[in-house]
């Protein structure tokens, strides 16, 4: 192993240990990647871990979230079980098209990569999956 290499992992007992990296984001209407790239290219090493911790605002919030799926008066008339089945499909399927589009940043036998999708206020809930992960890094989005 290189001394590059070597400086990107933990010493634990003399054994090499996987970084855990949350890379976290707010769920839009296109989830952005800027935040993931970077740590692809900048912090992860083969055999490292990153969860895309995408973060919903809880209903209560009072923030609104618009997805294409979910707008005009059908979206009001939905139940909120359904939508929210629906709307975690959509994110899914959004992160799971832009980590396809990413195979010239990183390599997908090498690196591990989760997606995730939170509800909840975003520092509370980045914080409790960071620990919950044993995260080495946190990677934030703005």
């Amino acid at each position: 192993m290189s001394r590059e290499q070597e400086k990107g992992k933990q010493e634990k007992g003399g054994l090499n240990v996987a970084k855990k990296v949350v890379v976290a984001v707010k769920a839009s209407k296109e989830i952005p990647k800027t935040a993931l790239v970077w740590a692809l290219t900048h912090v992860v090493q083969p055999g490292d871990c990153i969860t895309l911790l995408v973060v919903v605002p809880s209903p209560g919030s009072g923030r609104k979230w618009s997805f294409p799926r979910f707008s005009g008066d059908c979206a009001s008339r939905k139940s909120h079980t359904g939508s929210n089945s629906e709307q975690k499909s959509d994110i899914t399927d959004s992160c799971s098209q832009m980590i396809l589009q990413l195979h010239d940043v990183y390599d997908p036998n090498k690196i591990n990569v989760k997606i995730k999708i939170v509800s909840g206020s975003p520092s509370g809930a980045v914080a409790s999956e960071a620990k919950r992960a044993l995260a080495s890094w946190v990677v934030l989005d703005k």
